[in-house]
């Protein structure tokens, strides 16, 4: 994220070594700085946690799915021997699942849901 040269302001905060340590693991798990982690919560959202490394390589795989799938299809075109219909809707349909599975590991949960107790992994109390 680009740095706001606007963001002349600071603030101390005290907290217990709890407190502390409990903010600065949930900050690792986004990969975010402390100061950006803040400003989300102050914007209602908690950031999401960084996909885990069987997600990332699922999505790779996915994604290397997708591509021989794309070179099997023109090759079957150039000799003829492909429903072109129904490939470009089957490879539309995974483009968007993928898109799916990216997108929502990758959208924050408003503090509202955690509040109302709809997010039992946030470790909400």
């Amino acid at each position: 994220m680009k740095k706001s040269k606007n963001r002349n302001k600071a603030m101390l905060v005290r907290l217990t070594q709890k407190e502390f340590d409990e903010i600065n693991e949930r900050v690792a798990l986004t990969g975010l700085s402390r100061e950006e982690y803040v400003r989300s919560l102050m914007r209602m959202s908690v950031p999401p946690a960084l996909p885990s490394d069987d997600m990332v390589e699922t999505i790779k795989q996915l994604r290397l799915i997708e591509n021989n799938i794309n070179q099997l299809a023109v090759i079957a075109y150039k000799t003829g021997s492909i429903d072109t219909m129904k490939y470009s809707n089957d490879f539309e349909k995974l483009q968007n699942q993928i898109l799916e599975i990216v997108t929502l590991i990758n959208q924050p949960t408003k503090l509202e849901e955690i509040n109302n107790g709809n997010n039992k992994d946030m470790g909400s109390q």
